[in-house]
């Protein structure tokens, strides 16, 4: 590929997008911090934070000298909410996810700017509720017809089945920087044969190359295209026009894309009783409805859950999906209520694995309050510290209104606020001191 590269001849149309954007430490900085949002306690981050300055000097001269190469990635199957099971290409977060991150800063916004508008997975704005609404629009205003034609293309297994080789083609004359291609190649052959589910690049590649197929189909026939990851929507008002439409499809996945579409393709229709089933709704041509199988895990899920907080939970997550179709009387059936305001937080209180209350306020040492006015608020008794020795969670208000706790094993503070506790002594003003000045600290607590 290297031989590829050197001799590709095309230039491409953004020549102010160089690598040296990329291997700016600011930017390596930024794409550190994107990279490692909710994954503050992965293996790869804690190891990489222990040299973090070092390891980031070395990403930038990697990068600055070409040596940069995507790491050896790890096979693993995984279930996906959708029900299906999933291989998945996963990578070290060093050097890999912060390069990734690192890249996409740079070339992203040229790649919003030739998106087709009618795709929606995985780009900032819009998602599966702006292609509801788009569906929804494109039908209203069609709706006058009494019945509209639609059909849904299906690739198979279509990240697996891109040609590395036609994928970088297309990508590549986008950008004239030799070292932006190089970085995107190493990108897009991470793995043997298609594109690796799971690294942040992919899916945004993956929408540029086909937005190709979309463009050249919207502009040859009358009919209206809609994209969300692999599952393609052609809609139209005559049945003639859409089988053109799809018959098109078909030939310019095979000979174009090399990609293959599975077989049970047809044209049906969307009336008052036929719908179009699409990003988790069911389209009508007067209104919409929540998927069927969605409508079933809906009513199963609120049924079976008993614990309040988790409950409130579920039922929160699909009263947004309700809101966006029409789907209040459901909600209120299942629900035993009469309008989505009516859908409050339970009170509950926060308890750890083994029933014991977690008190609120910011973790402190009991050594850095001790000697200053505390107003104390509450405990909870019989735990264990990790010594395995009798302890408790002491909660307290320090002069500033601030509110903390600490861990104590303390013998003689124990017995203190074992007696406040069964004496309902709470809450009380009063000072730690330590009784103890050489040695093991014995502390108590004074007025």
């Amino acid at each position: 590929m290297e031989e590829k590269e050197l001799t590709y001849s095309k230039r491409g149309k953004n020549r102010k997008v160089r690598i040296e954007q990329v291997w700016q430490m600011y930017n390596l900085i930024e794409a550190d911090r994107e990279a490692r949002k909710r994954k503050g306690g992965h293996k790869g981050v804690r190891l990489f934070d222990k040299e973090r300055d070092k390891n980031l000097d070395n990403l930038q001269k990697m990068l600055m000298t070409g040596t940069y190469h995507t790491s050896p990635g790890q096979e693993v199957e995984q279930w996906c909410p959708c029900g299906k099971m999933r291989r998945l290409h996963k990578l070290p977060y060093f050097p890999d996810h912060i390069e990734h991150h690192a890249l996409m800063r740079v070339i992203m916004p040229i790649l919003m700017r030739h998106y087709y508008y009618d795709s929606s997975a995985s780009i900032e704005g819009k998602g599966m509720h702006f292609a509801a609404r788009r569906t929804e629009k494109w039908i209203d205003k069609h709706k006058k017809a009494g019945r509209l034609y639609y059909s849904k293309l299906d690739f198979v297994k279509y990240y697996h089945n891109i040609d590395q080789v036609k994928c970088y083609n297309r990508i590549a004359r986008k950008f004239g920087n030799k070292g932006i291609r190089y970085l995107l190649w190493e990108i897009i052959s991470a793995c043997e044969r298609g594109l690796g589910i799971g690294l942040y690049p992919i899916q945004p590649i993956a929408n540029f190359y086909s937005c190709d197929l979309c463009r050249e189909t919207a502009s040859r026939f009358d009919v209206f295209i809609e994209i969300y990851c692999d599952d393609v929507v052609v809609m139209g008002t005559s049945k003639k026009e859409v089988w053109k439409a799809v018959n098109f499809i078909r030939h310019y996945a095979a000979d174009v894309m090399c990609q293959p579409l599975h077989e049970n393709i047809g044209v049906q229709i969307i009336d008052s009783r036929h719908g179009l089933d699409f990003v988790g709704y069911v389209f009508f041509i007067e209104h919409i409805q929540l998927r069927k199988r969605m409508k079933k895990k809906f009513k199963r899920k609120m049924a079976r859950l008993m614990e309040p907080l988790h409950k409130y939970r579920v039922a929160a997550s699909y009263k947004g999906w309700l809101q966006h179709c029409n789907g209040f009387n459901l909600w209120c059936k299942v629900m035993n209520m009469k309008s989505f305001k009516d859908l409050q937080i339970p009170e509950y209180e926060k308890r750890d694995a083994n029933g014991k209350r977690i008190l609120q306020g910011t973790r402190t040492a009991i050594d850095t309050i001790a000697n200053e006015p505390l107003e104390f608020l509450d405990v909870e008794l019989g735990l264990q510290s990790k010594f395995g020795k009798p302890a408790a969670w002491i909660q307290v208000r320090n002069a500033q209104g601030k509110m903390l706790k600490f861990m104590t094993s303390g013998p003689r503070l124990l017995q203190i606020f074992q007696y406040v506790f069964e004496h309902d002594a709470l809450p009380f003003r009063g000072k730690i001191v330590n009784r103890n000045a050489s040695g093991y600290p014995d502390y108590d607590i004074s007025d």
